[in-house]
C-alpha cells in the first residue's frame, strides 16, 4: 500500500527542512566566519572580549528566549490576533526588565572589569532585547507553515547586512563600534524581513488567560534552552574574572573557529530529532533506529573533523588570524578535544525531550551545568586551555549516565550502542596518529597553508580508506542518511 498523503507531506517537509537547515548552517557559518576574519585583522582581542562580556546576559533573551517564545506559541496553537497580542505582552514582561537591568548594569560592570567598552556595549545590547517578543511572534507565524526556506533567507540577509555594516566601520575611525553595529544592523534586518513576510504588528487587545498560558509554556522551554548553553557563557564570565579581557577575546576567537566546523556538521542533525521521533513515537524499534542512526552519523562527521583540528590547530590559527592572536592555538586545541564528546554528550537533552522525557531533560541539564561550572570555578588552573578541559570533564561522566538512561528507555544494550560508534572512533584515531606523525616530521618547515592543505587531504584519505576497508556498510549507511536517503 502506498504512503498516505500526511506521510508524503511529512517526508517532503523533512527533506526540505534538512536541506534548508544545512544550507542555512553552511552559509551562516562560512559567511560569518569570513566576516569574523576580516574584523579580527582590524580589531584587537580586547574588543571581542568586551562584546562577549556585554552579550552574555542579553543572549539569554535574544537567542534562547526568542526561540523558546516561538515554541511556546506553536505549542499553544492559537494564532488569532488576540492570542498573538497576549504572547507579545507576556514575552515583553520578561524582556523589558532584563533590558533595563543591562542598561543600568553596563557602567558598573565596566568599572568592575576595568573594561570601559562594556559600559557602552551592554546598554545597546539591552535595548535590542525590546525587539525580541515581536520577533518571537513573527518567527512562530513563519514556522507555523514550516518556513525553513524563509528562515534560511532571513538569516542569509541578516548575516550579510550585519557583516557589511561591521566591516565598513572597522575600516573607519569608529572601529570600536564595528561589532555593536554588526549586531544592530543584523537585528533590524531580521525585523524588517519578518514584518514584510508576516505583516504582523502587536496590538493591545488580548484573550483572557492567554498571557498566563504562554508564560506557563515559555518558562520551562526557556530554562532548558538556557541551561544547555549556559556553560559556555559562564566560561566567558569566569575567564573574564580569572584572566583578563584579552584572554576572553582569544577564547571567543578559538570558539568561533570551532563553531565554523561544528554548526554545519551538527545543526542539521539536531533538526532531525523532533520530526522523526514524532513520526515513530510509540514504536520502540523505530525509536531505536532513529536514535542510533542520528548518534552514529554525528560520530561519523564530528570525530574526524575535531581530531584533525587538534593536530592542525597551530597552522589554522597562523593562517587565519594575525600574530596578535597567537595565543588562540592552545585554546583551540582544548576546545577541539572537548568537541570529541559530541556523540556522547551533546544529544542527550534533545533526545530526552524528543522521547517525551521533558522532566528528565531539565533535571539532567541542571545537574550537568552546575557541576561543570562549579568545576571551572573551584578547581585552579594556570592556563585557559586547562580551564576548558577541567570544565568539560564532568560533562563526559554525565554524558555516559545520560546515555544509560536513554538506552534503558529504548531497551537498547550499551555494548551495542557504543560498538555502533566504534568505526568512526577507530578511523579517526588512525587518521590522527598518522597525520600527527607526518605533520611533525615530514612537513616541518613548510608554510602553514601547505601543511594545512596536505594534512586535510591526507586525513580524509586515511579516514575514508580505513572505513572502506573495515566498516564499509556502516559508512554507506551514514552517507545515505546525510543525503536524505536513509530510513
Amino acid at each position: 500500500m502506498g504512503r498516505s498523503m500526511s506521510e508524503t507531506s511529512l517526508a517532503t517537509a523533512l527533506r526540505n527542512g534538512i536541506a534548508w537547515n544545512t544550507i542555512n548552517a553552511i552559509f551562516s557559518q562560512s559567511a560569518g566566519f569570513v566576516i569574523f576574519l576580516v574584523l579580527a585583522r582590524m580589531l584587537e582581542p580586547a574588543v571581542f572580549g568586551a562584546v562577549a562580556l556585554s552579550a552574555v546576559v542579553a543572549d539569554f533573551i535574544a537567542n534562547d528566549g526568542r526561540y523558546a517564545g516561538m515554541d511556546a506559541i506553536l505549542q499553544r496553537g492559537d494564532f488569532d490576533k488576540k492570542s498573538l497580542n497576549a504572547a507579545f505582552i507576556s514575552l515583553s514582561l520578561v524582556a523589558l526588565p532584563v533590558a533595563l537591568l543591562l542598561v543600568m548594569a553596563g557602567p558598573l560592570i565596566a568599572g568592575f572589569e576595568n573594561a570601559p567598552l562594556v559600559g557602552y556595549y551592554m546598554p545597546i545590547f539591552g535595548l535590542l532585547l525590546l525587539f525580541t517578543p515581536w520577533l518571537s511572534v513573527m518567527d512562530a507565524l513563519i514556522m507555523r507553515e514550516l518556513g525553513f526556506k524563509t528562515f534560511a533567507k532571513r538569516n542569509m540577509i541578516s548575516t550579510l547586512a550585519g557583516g557589511v555594516a561591521g566591516i565598513t566601520l572597522a575600516f573607519s575611525p569608529l572601529a570600536i563600534w564595528a561589532l555593536p553595529a554588526q549586531r544592530i544592523v543584523s537585528t533590524l534586518a531580521v525585523v524588517v524581513f519578518e514584518f514584510r513576510h508576516t505583516g504582523w504588528f502587536p496590538g493591545r487587545h488580548t484573550k483572557k488567560g492567554a498571557c498566563r498560558e504562554i508564560l506557563r509554556r515559555f518558562l520551562p522551554l526557556w530554562m532548558v534552552a538556557a541551561i544547555n548553553i549556559s556553560m559556555q557563557r559562564a566560561a566567558v564570565l569566569v575567564f573574564g574574572i580569572r584572566f583578563d579581557g584579552a584572554t576572553v577575546g582569544l577564547f571567543r576567537a578559538a570558539d568561533r573557529i570551532s563553531e565554523s566546523l561544528q554548526n554545519p556538521l551538527v545543526s542539521p542533525l539536531f533538526a532531525l530529532w523532533f520530526p522523526l521521533m514524532s513520526k515513530v513515537r510509540g514504536n520502540l524499534a523505530a525509536e531505536r533506529e532513529v536514535f542510533t542512526a542520528i548518534i552514529r552519523t554525528a560520530a561519523f562527521v564530528t570525530l574526524p573533523a575535531f581530531t584533525g583540528l587538534i593536530v592542525v590547530a597551530d597552522d589554522a590559527v597562523a593562517l587565519l588570524l594575525p600574530s596578535s592572536y597567537a595565543g588562540v592555538a592552545p585554546i583551540l586545541r582544548a576546545v577541539a578535544i572537548t568537541s570529541l564528546m559530541i556523540p556522547i554528550v551533546w544529544f542527550n537533552p534533545i533526545a530526552m525531550n524528543a522521547l517525551g522525557l521533558n522532566r528528565m531533560s531539565l533535571q539532567y541539564s541542571i545537574i550537568v551545568a552546575l557541576t561543570c561550572i562549579g568545576a571551572l570555578i573551584v578547581i585552579p588552573t594556570s592556563t585557559p586551555g586547562a580551564a576548558i578541559l577541567v570544565m568539560s570533564s564532568p560533562a563526559l561522566v554525565y554524558g555516559v549516565i545520560g546515555n544509560v538512561l536513554l538506552l534503558r528507555r529504548l531497551n537498547l544494550q550499551a555494548k551495542v550502542h557504543y560498538m555502533g560508534l566504534a568505526p568512526a572512533a577507530a578511523a579517526a584515531l588512525a587518521m590522527g596518529v598518522v597525520v600527527y606523525f607526518v605533520h611533525a616530521t615530514v612537513m616541518v618547515g613548510m608554510q602553514p597553508s601547505s601543511r594545512l592543505a596536505i594534512s586535510a587531504s591526507l586525513g580524509m584519505v586515511i579516514y575514508f580508506g580505513w572505513l572502506t576497508c573495515f566498516s564499509r556498510s556502516w559508512m554507506i549507511e551514514r552517507i545515505q542518511l546525510l543525503r536524505g536517503q536513509g530510513r
